[in-house]
């Protein structure tokens, strides 16, 4: 059963909507993103200390004791969590601005692009 006329407009007016505004809607290209190490060692240092800290709470029958492990643990989480961060000047692909470089070469047409031709492909044909 196909659409009717005013549903068909409808469409036609939701996929040029979708097409404009895609950009704030999915970002395919985050760039390059560089990991502190030492922030994650230390964030998953500190959910062991917290851990632990709740189970010793736990034997000692003590809440304020896993009240701190717990609070010890989300802040490791945290911690180790914040250590991503893009990456800018020497840290970016082939030691310059990002997308410079071999990796840049080798990149072809985004996600959206590709379906939004195969997209356009398949209606053409048919």
């Amino acid at each position: 059963m196909g659409l009717s006329e005013h549903e068909q407009r409808l469409l036609d007016e939701m996929e040029r909507n979708l097409y404009k505004h895609e950009a704030d809607i999915v970002n395919t290209s985050s760039g390059p993103r560089t990991v502190d190490y030492t922030k994650v060692a230390v964030g998953v240092l500190g959910i062991a200390v917290g851990l632990v800290l709740i189970v010793v709470g736990v034997l000692m029958k003590l809440a304020i004791i896993g009240v701190a492990g717990f609070g010890v643990a989300v802040v490791g989480a945290l911690w180790a969590l914040s250590a991503s961060k893009p990456a800018t000047g020497d840290d970016a692909v082939g030691r310059g601005r990002p997308g410079e470089g071999p990796a840049a070469a080798k990149q072809g047409p985004g996600l959206m692009d590709r379906l939004a031709q195969e997209w356009d492909d398949r209606n053409t044909r048919g």
